[in-house]
């Protein structure tokens, strides 16, 4: 035979081993200590070879579509949830942390004003004193309600604006799937904001 032919006939057998049958023999035997043992070779006298299915196609039952979708959406509208917490978290600590900081300084000023009002003086520098304090001190309790009162409307706007993010984000999810319980495009997840 010729060179050619050698490699000819290597060629074939070695494609042939390739494209041979996609399922494998596996064997069922019961091993030494009663336990079942699943081996590609027989493993004993009383190996039996096991009929294997061959794994399910990629075809789907419109059920379990329905379920799949559910799921999805379910998972869609649990993202929308946790970005709307995700959101008023977020606004709750850029708004009070620095107004809480504002007004603990001024609740320091206050102590410190407070301390100066119970201390001796003659009385007629006293009254002018005391005037004076009493001034700053009103001054500074102004200055906290204001504070307060600003921050809370900024979070009532901030709730709102996070409530209406997850509102835009429902209706979306809901114009993701149809009627029919089935995606109109291809799933992607929607980003979660944090």
């Amino acid at each position: 035979m010729k060179t050619s032919h050698w490699l000819g006939a290597a060629l074939i057998c070695t494609l042939g081993g390739l494209v041979g049958p996609a399922q494998a023999q596996v064997y069922k035997c019961t091993g030494s200590n009663g336990e079942t043992v699943y081996a590609q070779n027989p493993c004993g006298a009383g190996a039996k070879e096991v009929t294997m299915r061959p794994s399910r196609g990629a075809a789907r039952s419109s059920a379990e579509v329905a379920t799949q979708t559910a799921v999805f959406r379910s998972t869609d509208l649990s993202d929308a949830a946790i970005a709307e917490r995700n959101c008023v978290s977020s606004a709750r600590s850029s708004i009070y942390t620095p107004v809480d900081n504002r007004i603990a300084g001024y609740q320091r000023q206050l102590a410190e004003l407070n301390r100066q009002l119970v201390a001796p003086r003659d009385t007629l520098a006293n009254a002018t004193y005391e005037s004076g304090v009493r001034a700053q001190v009103a001054s500074l309790q102004q200055s906290i309600s204001s504070e307060r009162q600003t921050a809370e409307t900024s979070w009532a706007q901030a709730q709102d604006r996070c409530a209406d993010q997850r509102r835009d984000r429902e209706a979306a999810i809901e114009r993701k799937y149809d009627a029919s319980g089935t995606a109109r495009e291809a799933r992607a997840p929607a980003p979660v904001q944090r």
